[in-house]
Parts: structure tokens; sequence; C-alpha cells
């Protein structure tokens, strides 16, 4: 459910957001209780509510750092979406240099336990007498901020801590992948810790434990994903235009029935899409779902050219950007085929075309050849 927009970032709160904020404002509860036994039910409702807000908002300020920071060295944010284990910035490429992904994952971290020691010192400095409500919610939320920057610090990939941990390898190694294959190990081990601690909890009565087992299970396949995430970008990136990119060995002309093309293209060649030629110039491409739109009995009415898109629908690539590229804009393509036209960047002519199953094939074989 998106709930607003940063500087074109948008914020979206999953509904497993409210299984933490329920926790927190119970765990603030349980705190106020003990220090209060007398304390009324508005207080208690004001305590619960307060407190489940303030974590919200405080998980949502690490993620602005995140995203904000990312920004500034040229990264796009697509999204920050909140849910059960705090929030995630969706950062569409990897930071480009170590010192920049060291400063991005630092400073979520930094704002968590700058905003608790707000908290603190509103609490501990402040010349009034604060009622017993809000002396505890100041109080749980400098603690409960606090803990979220330090546990973050935590040298477990994917988190902030194990990000900031493949920077530094990063820029010993001068290797990404060798760091990134590193940290996600060091985020499996504490995973698997985790988990082995929930056990032993769980052992003991205490049924706290299944949460440990949730969140390592969740880091251990974070951990894992990221790492062949990154592999798959490092290998992108080393992929050319150039040598991917081709001519289609076939295409309909543009005043082909409908039927006559599916018989004999779509058939023939078992392709999903082509090139729709009119003279020598291919003016769009047609996709089989394009056609399928098109009620079978009116299908020997109409014309491929009718119901093609033209090139102006499709991304624009240079010969000399890279897979990475490629797939960054086949992203964000909201129709199919996914395909790109390919120019020579100083005469601005087409050479070409490439499709995201050609660069899928060239990853395939680029990590076959060396072994992974």
């Amino acid at each position: 459910m998106k709930i607003g927009t940063v500087r074109g970032i948008k914020i979206k709160l999953h509904f497993s957001t409210l299984i933490i904020v329920g926790l927190v404002g119970f765990y603030a509860v349980t705190l106020f209780l003990d220090l209060v036994p007398e304390a009324s039910l508005v207080e208690i409702l004001l305590v619960g509510i307060i407190n489940g807000v303030i974590i919200l908002f405080s998980i949502l300020i690490h993620e602005l750092a995140h995203s904000l920071v990312a920004q500034q060295y040229g990264l796009k944010v697509s999204e920050i979406e909140l849910y059960l284990f705090g929030g995630v910035s969706k950062i569409e490429e990897e930071p480009r240099t170590p010192k920049s992904e060291m400063i991005i994952s630092i400073v979520g971290p930094l704002s968590s336990l700058i905003l608790g020691a707000i908290f603190l010192a509103v609490m501990l400095f402040n010349p009034l007498i604060l009622p017993p409500w809000l002396f505890v919610t100041l109080l749980y939320s400098g603690i409960s901020n606090i803990g979220l920057g330090i546990f973050n610090l935590i040298p477990a990939f994917p988190m902030d801590g194990g990000r900031v941990l493949r920077a530094y390898l990063w820029n010993r190694r001068n290797n990404l992948l060798s760091a990134t294959k590193t940290a996600s190990k060091l985020g499996r081990i504490v995973g698997y810790s985790m988990m082995a601690l929930g056990f032993i909890q769980i052992l003991f009565g205490q049924f706290g434990g299944f949460w440990l087992i949730f969140m390592g299970s969740f880091l251990d396949k974070s951990a894992r994903k990221s790492y062949v995430q990154a592999k798959n970008e490092v290998t992108l990136s080393k992929i050319n235009v150039r040598d991917v990119a081709g001519w289609p060995e076939f295409a309909i002309p543009f005043d082909t029935l409908l039927n006559d093309a599916i018989r004999n293209y779509f058939i023939v060649f078992t392709q999903t899409y082509f090139p729709v030629v009119r003279g020598n110039d291919i003016v769009g491409i047609v996709h089989l779902d394009d056609i399928k739109r098109v009620p079978i009995e009116q299908r020997s009415e109409f014309i491929i050219g009718y119901f093609m898109k033209s090139l102006s629908e499709f991304p624009l690539i240079y010969e000399e950007e890279t897979g990475k590229d490629a797939m960054r804009k086949f992203n964000q393509m909201d129709h199919r085929p996914h395909v790109a036209v390919v120019k020579d960047n100083e005469t601005q002519r087409i050479v070409g075309f490439i499709s995201e199953s050609d660069i899928v094939n060239a990853m395939k074989l680029e990590l076959y050849s060396h072994g992974s």
C-alpha cells in the first residue's frame, strides 16, 4: 500500500508491518506497567499506540537516510517498503565504488543511533516533570532506536553492517564479487547461529526462539539471494551490447493478414515476436500477445501492421552500453516483447536489436565459461 512519495521515492507499507508495530506497542506497554502498575487505560493505550507509530517513523527515517544518500551518488531509488523485518530501500543498482557503498550503508544505522540519542536526551535533560506515559515513551523509543542501529551494524550481509564489511573488503581486494562472497558467507553463518540459538531457547521453554529461527532463516535466504544478484550484475556488466545485438533473421511484411502471420511465422519459427517490415525498413515489432487479443473469427480480416508496436515504443540503447544497462531498461518496460533498439552513438543509425533473452543467454555463457 502506497502511503506517500519523498523526492520521487514511493513509500509503501506492507500489511506485515502491523505485526512489528503491535509487538513494539505490546512490549512498551509491558515496560510501562512494570514501572507504573496503577496506570489508567488511557495511558496504556497512549503508550502502545505512540510507541508503535514512533518505531514505524524511525524505520522510515532509517531507510530514507539510505535512499537519499544513494540518490546523491547518482543511484536510482524506486521505492521504500516497510514490512515485518523493518524496511528495504529498492536501489536499482549496486553502488559504483567502495566509498559510496560504505557511506550509503552506514547512514541508516547512524540515523537510528542519532534518533535514539535525541529521545534519551529529551528524557534525561528536560527541565520539566514529564508524565509517566511520556517518560516511558521517550525511554523505550530511545532504547529501541539505539538497538535498531546496533543490530543493523552486525556484519551479516545483506544487513547494513554486512554491506559496510563488503565495502571494506571491496576496497582491499578491488574485487566486488569476491567481497560479496565473503560477506554473504558471514551473513549465512550469522543466520544459522540465530536459528541455533532459537532452537536452544525453545528447548528451555522460551518460545521467543521461534522469532530467532524465523529471522535467521530470512537472513540466510537473503544472503544467498544477494550474492546471486551481485554475481549476475557483475556478469552483466562484462557483456557488451555490440557483441550480442543483431538483425532479426525473419520479419513479417506490414500487410500480412493475422491468420497468415500465425500460420507462416509464429508456428513455423516458434518465436513469440517478429519485426514488421514495410518495404525495406523495419517499422515496428509485433508480439503474439498483440494478436491473441483479436477474436479468432476476425483474424482473417486485419493485417499485422495495425497491431504492431512502433519502434518508438521500445527503449533505445547504444552499442557501447552493457548488458546491465540493457536489463535495467527491460525492467522498466510495461509491455512485451522486451526488446531494445540498438544505435551507433556517432551516426545515430540503427545497427540492430537486442532482446532480454539475448542478454540472459549471453550471461549464462559468460557464467559457464568461468565455471560459475
